[in-house]
C-alpha cells in the first residue's frame, strides 16, 4: 500500500484575508466625553487606539463601554440618554476621571 503524503494547508493566504477583515471590522468610535490631549467625541479609531487612549483605558476600565464598534453606535448613543444606563454611569465616572466634574 503506497503511503500518503501529507500536504501543507493552504491557510496563510487565508489567514491574512481574515486578519485584515478583524482589522476592517475592528474600528470603534469614541463615544466618551471630549478630553483634552486624549480624544474627541466621535472619533473613530481604525489602526488601534492613542497611547493616551491606551493608558486610560487601562486605568480606567468603563473607557471600554464608550469605545464601540462603529456598528453599535447609535444603540450606545440612545443608551447615553437614558441616565440609569450602564453607558450614561460610565460617562460620569470618565468625566470625573477627567476631572471635568459630572454632567448638569
Amino acid at each position: 500500500m503506497p503511503e500518503k503524503q501529507k500536504v501543507a494547508p493552504v491557510q496563510p493566504k487565508e489567514e491574512s484575508a481574515k486578519k485584515q477583515t478583524e482589522q476592517k471590522e475592528k474600528a470603534v468610535i469614541w463615544l466618551g466625553p471630549a478630553i483634552a490631549g486624549v480624544a474627541l467625541t466621535g472619533t473613530v479609531y481604525k489602526n488601534g487606539l492613542t497611547p493616551q487612549l491606551q493608558k486610560m483605558e487601562t486605568e480606567l476600565p468603563a473607557v471600554k463601554k464608550l469605545l464601540v464598534e462603529t456598528k453599535d453606535a447609535a444603540r450606545v448613543r440612545r443608551a447615553l440618554t437614558d441616565p440609569q444606563s450602564a453607558e450614561s454611569l460610565c460617562y460620569e465616572k470618565i468625566l470625573a476621571y477627567a476631572g471635568k466634574g459630572a454632567k448638569e
